[in-house]
């Protein structure tokens, strides 16, 4: 249905003013984003993006679109900018009542011009065709232009310093304009010099105060430009540092929130934090160091001319001692680069110790282990201590021989130029060697810090290295942004499922077959070891190196967008951790746009109203980190009310009620059936007083399916379960049944 109000009268209310224009921004970009072959949602824009989920700026949008593997600008436009877009459509128009719209072609002609709108908050067939006058009354000018990247960006390559060079030379005009000031300093550093020579050769020895007074002027001014192209330098550079600090930061937080889970498993927390902590040493030396002695290198192009006009003698000196230096430090680089590994071994074992000792100090103190961890931390302190002194030691006997040669680089020249002077007949002024001293003293410093960028570089040669076997690993498959994000259902099947974890010598699941239909309850049961946790950490795509089929909906979990899986399905664990934060922050955690009534619903849901409204602050009780101040069952009550809070039509509780207390468990285990309404539910646990109202009951052994049925059908025939529930109910007075065969796994009907 398309709507012409070209023609409208100019007093009625404008069809474009958006009664419900929450998120019409975000509902735009969707509808953008589907005409260039990316299928988004508004609640997947939210969630990526940690939006409050009203109406969003322009700002956001464009970040939303470039997060999106999109390129988006805002540009002001009038009617005739407006009419040249053509192949830029569609864009998105934004409207003076804060909403935005769909701007989708451009009708008419020169006579009639009009253009074709989409209200994203009204149905696809609903266009609205209006002209300029009209257009003028609602625009503001802003269009939003979004276009599909397909560059391949520099955040896609090895991490390496080509990387790093890519993103500060991506700051071009940041670095020019430093480059420029850089020079200009470099040629008014050459005025202290001249103005010194003058002063001695010219006015001191024909005493002309006329050249004196105009001499101290142009000093005067040339300080003034001086100071304002050192500030103006280091204001750029340190703008050029603190962009670096965002994206070096950004980036290197993202590539390791998107490894796979396993290699968290399988490598130090201390470790990982160490080796990203490293990437601040890579940006100190690229910025600091190699941009500083490049900067302050541009006064060797003014100043190696102008002492080679005093002496080329003497110039040849000054750099042949530049060149023993360098020759020096390269040949020590063996030396202290092995004396630097050691200190980083040393210091990330002793990193990862403090952390481990951080992270378990409830152990520790429950066990006494007070003094064993001092004594193991003090040897970790040794380690690091003569590592460093044996460090310290390797750069003494550096500077030991630079130090000489770094005098002898001024001094020697100096002292030949003296000699020369009183040694032969041609006239010396003092001013010239007095300039040349101050010359070589000048051109030393950058020489200087040019050659002990050797071993500087050689530091950060090892930190590139040691952040790019972090960030370059293998990262999670399905974050491609390609994947199959339809709204799930809840329909589960494996199919003769096989897993093992890397090193583990049997499998963990070995072929298990069984199905769970929309909004059913499966319950899971099992020794220690028989696979039950495995099966919720494949359904949520933590391992995708898996043989046989998992589908939900009849889809392959692994064709489904694992952020879009993972926020469909919600888990609640034996061990939660929660968030430094409010009660309310740590509900809201997965849906940051929740109002305070879903947050309220969710709890309530969770049985976690009841002790929340009796706390002082209620919602708002800040949470300290570790979450000491909650015991254990308002801990998991929050988390089932944090999984609750998205509504998932998939809920997982691995063990969710064995950590629980009586009390804590009798309220959870009375909503259940609230919370399964219209959800598949699966109900991990060694409790199995809580599976009997379950649809069916899976039971596993040692990765294989044992039997599944029902509460009372396995009770009769299944020996594992049988024998676990009389342990646990020796009241029971019901006999077992001998265990009847069964032909294999059978689906859950």
């Amino acid at each position: 249905m398309t709507v012409d109000v070209s023609s409208a009268n100019a007093g009625d209310a404008s069809p474009l003013t958006t009664e419900n224009a929450e998120a019409s921004g975000l509902a735009a970009l969707v509808i953008v984003a589907r005409q260039h072959g990316l299928h988004l949602t508004v609640s997947q824009l939210i969630h990526e993006n940690v939006l409050s989920g009203g109406e969003v700026t322009t700002s956001e949008i464009v970040k939303c679109a470039n997060n999106s593997g999109m390129r988006a600008k805002v540009v002001h436009l009038d009617w005739d900018g407006l009419s040249q877009l053509k192949k830029a459509l569609p864009a998105i128009v934004c409207l003076k009542d804060g909403s935005k719209m769909v701007l989708l072609r451009l009708e008419g002609d020169e006579n009639n011009p009009r253009v074709a709108l989409r209200d994203p908050n009204v149905g696809e067939d609903a266009l609205l065709v209006i002209d300029p006058i009209r257009m003028a009354d609602v625009w503001t000018g802003e269009v939003i232009l979004v276009k599909r990247d397909y560059e391949i960006s520099d955040e896609t390559q090895p991490f390496s310093f080509g990387f790093i060079t890519a993103l500060i030379f991506r700051e071009r005009r940041i670095v020019r304009d430093v480059a420029v000031a850089a020079l200009v300093l470099g040629l008014l550093a050459l005025a202290p010099i001249m103005f010194w020579r003058l002063l001695t050769d010219k006015v001191m020895f024909y005493r002309a105060f006329n050249t004196f007074y105009v001499l101290c002027l142009a000093m005067v001014v040339i300080i003034a430009f001086e100071t304002m192209f050192f500030f103006l330098r280091q204001y750029l550079v340190h703008t050029l540092t603190a962009r670096l600090d965002v994206k070096l930061s950004t980036y290197v937080f993202e590539k390791v929130l998107n490894l796979p889970i396993d290699y968290f498993e399988r490598n130090q927390i201390g470790l990982i934090a160490r080796d990203m902590r490293e990437i601040f040493r890579v940006r100190t030396f690229l910025v600091g160091q190699v941009f500083g002695t490049i900067l302050d290198s541009a006064t060797l192009i003014f100043f190696l001319p102008v002492m080679f006009f005093f002496s080329p003698l003497l110039t040849f000196i000054v750099l042949g001692f530049s060149a023993l230096i360098v020759a020096w430090l390269v040949l020590m680089l063996p030396y202290y680069r092995k004396k630097s590994a050691a200190v980083l071994a040393a210091e990330g074992a002793q990193g990862a110790f403090m952390v481990q000792n951080l992270n378990g100090i409830r152990t520790v103190k429950s066990l006494a282990l007070d003094a064993r961890q001092k004594h193991m931390w003090d040897v970790h302190v040794a380690r690091v201590a003569k590592a460093r002194l044996a460090e310290g030691m390797a750069g003494v006997m550096i500077q030991a021989v630079v130090r000489p040669l770094d005098r002898l680089t001024v001094s020697a020249p100096f002292a030949i130029g003296v000699y020369l002077a009183i040694s032969t007949a041609d006239p010396v002024y003092v001013g010239a060697l007095f300039a040349f001293l101050l010359l070589s003293q000048r051109v030393a410093a950058p020489l200087m810090q040019m050659a002990q960028l050797v071993n500087q570089l050689d530091e950060a040669r090892m930190a590139v290295g040691i952040v790019g076997n972090l960030v370059n690993q293998e990262p999670e498959e399905g974050r491609s942004g390609h994947g199959v994000q339809t709204p799930l259902q809840g329909h589960v099947e494996f199919a003769n499922v096989t897993f093992k974890y890397k090193g583990a010598v049997s499998p963990a699941l070995n072929g298990i077959s069984f199905e769970i239909p929309t909004g059913t309850t499966l319950g899971v049961m099992g020794k220690s070891g028989s696979g039950k946790t495995t099966i919720t950490r494949l359904l949520q795509r933590l391992h995708s190196d898996y043989g046989g089929l998992i589908k939900i909906d009849g889809i392959d979990v692994r064709e489904y967008d694992v952020d879009h899986l993972r926020r469909n399905i919600g888990v609640v664990l034996q061990e939660n951790f929660l968030f430094s934060g409010t009660i309310r922050e740590n509900i809201a955690a997965a849906k940051p746009d929740a109002t305070f009534d879903e947050v309220v619903r969710a709890a309530r849901l969770a049985g976690a109203e009841e002790f929340i409204d009796k706390l002082p602050r209620g919602y708002e009780t800040y949470i300290y980190e570790g979450s000491p101040n909650l015991s254990g069952g308002q801990r998991q009550r929050i988390a089932i009310a944090r999984a609750l809070i998205v509504n998932p039509p998939i809920l997982i509780l691995d063990e969710a009620t064995s950590a629980l207390d009586a009390e804590s468990e009798a309220i959870v285990n009375a909503n259940i059936s609230r919370i399964a309404h219209g959800r598949t539910l699966i109900i991990i646990s060694h409790r199995l007083s809580s599976l009997v109202d379950c649809d069916a009951i899976l039971v596993l052994n040692r990765g294989t399916v044992d039997d599944i049925g029902k509460h009372e059908e396995l009770l009769a025939r299944n020996e594992i379960y049988g024998s676990l529930w009389h342990q646990q109910n020796s009241h029971a007075t019901q006999a077992r049944r001998p265990r009847s065969k069964v032909g294999g796994p059978t689906l859950v009907s």
